[in-house]
C-alpha cells in the first residue's frame, strides 16, 4: 500500500512539475512613453521592436540625442551598435506642443538603418521618406525655449512613418516615442 501511495505521489508531483512551463521572456520592450529626459527611444519596424537608451558619446553602443537647428527644426539621432544594431533619424519642424510635424521629403525626414547584418550592398538596408512614404512626429512635451536649448531642456513625443530603401522594399516603423534631454 506504500509503495502504491508513493506511486500516486511521484505521478502526482510529474504532473505539477511537468506543467510549469518556464518562461523565457527575453523579447525586447518598448520604453515606456515619459516626460522625464531619459534618453531613451523606441519604436517597431514591421512589428519588431527596436530600441536605444543613453546619452552616451559617438562611440557608445547606444545613444540618443537630438540638436537644435534655426527656425525650430530638430533632429534626432539615435543608434545601437551592439545586438538589434540599427540607426534611426528623425528632421522635423516644430512650431508648438503637440502639433503634427510631418515628414515628407527634405529636409523634413527620417531615416532608418538596419545594421543587424551588417551593411549590405546598394543601400538595401537604408530606409528614407519621401513624397509617397512618409509619416509624423508630435512634440508631445518640451520644457525649454527654442533659441538657445539650455541644460535641462527636455523634448519628448512620438512619431511614426514609411520608408522605402533603393530596392523599393517599403518598411512601417510603428509605436514611436522618444524622451530626450540637455
Amino acid at each position: 500500500m506504500k509503495q502504491v501511495k508513493l506511486l500516486l505521489l511521484i505521478i502526482a508531483c510529474a504532473n505539477i512539475f511537468g506543467s510549469c512551463k518556464k518562461t523565457n521572456n527575453t523579447e525586447e520592450q518598448l520604453p515606456p512613453e515619459t516626460q522625464t529626459g531619459a534618453f531613451t527611444i523606441g519604436f517597431k519596424v514591421d512589428g519588431k521592436v527596436y530600441s536605444a537608451k543613453g546619452k552616451g558619446g559617438l562611440l557608445a553602443d547606444e545613444r540618443v540625442s537630438y540638436r537644435y537647428f534655426s527656425d525650430t527644426t530638430f533632429y534626432i539621432e539615435a543608434n545601437k551598435s551592439n545586438e538589434n544594431k540599427f540607426s534611426i533619424f528623425l528632421t522635423f519642424k516644430c512650431f508648438s506642443i503637440n502639433t503634427q510635424c510631418l515628414l515628407i521629403s527634405f529636409p523634413y525626414e527620417a531615416n532608418f538603418q538596419d545594421n543587424s547584418n551588417g551593411t549590405t550592398p546598394s543601400g538595401s538596408n537604408s530606409y528614407n521618406t519621401n513624397i509617397n512614404n512618409n509619416g509624423f512626429v508630435r512634440v508631445k512635451y518640451f520644457n525649454g525655449t527654442f533659441i538657445p536649448l539650455t541644460s535641462g531642456t527636455i523634448i519628448s513625443g512620438i512619431f511614426e512613418f514609411n520608408a522605402i530603401n533603393a530596392n523599393g522594399k517599403i518598411i512601417r516603423i510603428t509605436e514611436g516615442r522618444f524622451d530626450i534631454g540637455r
